[in-house]
């Protein structure tokens, strides 16, 4: 381990599975997908997964009219038809509900394009493909943010869909196309400790939550979890994924940077159009954009 890394990680026992790196190492194979995925939609017996396929960082491209693509976190496929996309979000950004909106409507067409490939598909009569040309499959976005979200959310996980007004002012909660759904998981609202956590959803979600403090988590009874776990402790790590981490971690780091110095950038450009205000004293500035006196006054010397 190089020392970067090292010294970034001491006193971890995990890596973040927040992070990009860490969040395919958690889910590196089909049963950890399927069982987060089975638990989130609570399916259960003969309704739960049984094939699945997934590849990480999948690019969805479409001509309309000009290149458009998006990156999904995670793009899984099922056996009986579904296909899903899985998202780690660790910033909240103003047009999150877009973003959700804009992924999805990328996963249908993708989802669409995919059925009429297939070889039931191409089975169907002429007659039969026109009947069901407007026919799409289930999709199923599940985000998995570690912010507060835009609405008013109680609890930690919810579920958006297409409704009828008219239905809901009669009482009704039916959604009226249950192919479509959109899976918000809101890490902050998940404060269960780890006497409460009873299902596999909650073992996941606890996982995600405290895995970067430090200190080894308890075992919850599941055995695809502790593998998962093994995948990111920090002494298992492999090479490559030593080293996909440090780029993220480096790069993530410059962009705080960046950050920083745009902030410091802004500040200083209010600084200066404080100074054209012959009510405010130097006093004033400093207090109302919380840098020192001296680097005011010295600000004003410059200009």
């Amino acid at each position: 381990m190089n020392q970067f890394i090292s010294e970034t990680l001491k006193g971890k026992t995990y890596i973040d599975p927040r992070t990009d790196t860490g969040f395919k190492s958690l889910f590196a194979s089909k049963d950890a997908i399927k069982d987060f995925v089975d638990g989130i939609l609570q399916l259960k017996g003969d309704d739960q997964i049984k094939n699945l396929n997934y590849s990480f960082e999948h690019t969805l491209r479409f001509m309309i009219p000009e290149e458009r693509k998006v990156i999904l976190d995670a793009f899984a496929t099922t056996g009986s038809k579904r296909f899903l996309n899985i998202e780690m979000q660790k910033a909240d950004h103003s047009f999150f509900i877009d973003r959700t909106i804009l992924y999805k409507a990328f996963l249908i067409i993708k989802g669409k394009h995919e059925m009429e490939k297939s070889e039931e598909f191409k089975t169907l009569s002429k007659e039969e493909k026109e009947y069901r040309r407007y026919e799409i499959p289930e999709t199923i976005s599940i985000w998995i943010c570690d912010f507060e979200l835009p609405h008013r959310m109680k609890n930690y996980i919810d579920e958006w869909a297409i409704y009828s007004k008219e239905m809901l002012n009669s009482g009704s909660v039916e959604t009226i196309f249950p192919k479509n759904k959109y899976i918000i998981v809101c890490l902050p609202k998940f404060n269960k400790t780890a006497d409460e956590v009873k299902d596999p959803v909650d073992a996941w979600l606890y996982v995600l939550k405290h895995a970067h403090e430090g200190e080894p988590l308890p075992d919850f009874g599941n055995g695809i979890v502790n593998e998962a776990l093994n995948r990111i402790r920090i002494e298992n790590l492999d090479k490559t994924t030593l080293t996909e981490l440090e780029r993220e971690m480096i790069a993530k780091e410059e962009i705080e940077c960046r950050l920083a110095g745009a902030k410091i950038e802004t500040r200083y450009e209010m600084i200066d159009a404080m100074f054209a205000n012959p009510k405010l004293t130097d006093e004033d500035i400093s207090a109302i954009s919380r840098i020192s006196l001296d680097e005011i006054k010295k600000r004003r010397t410059q200009r």
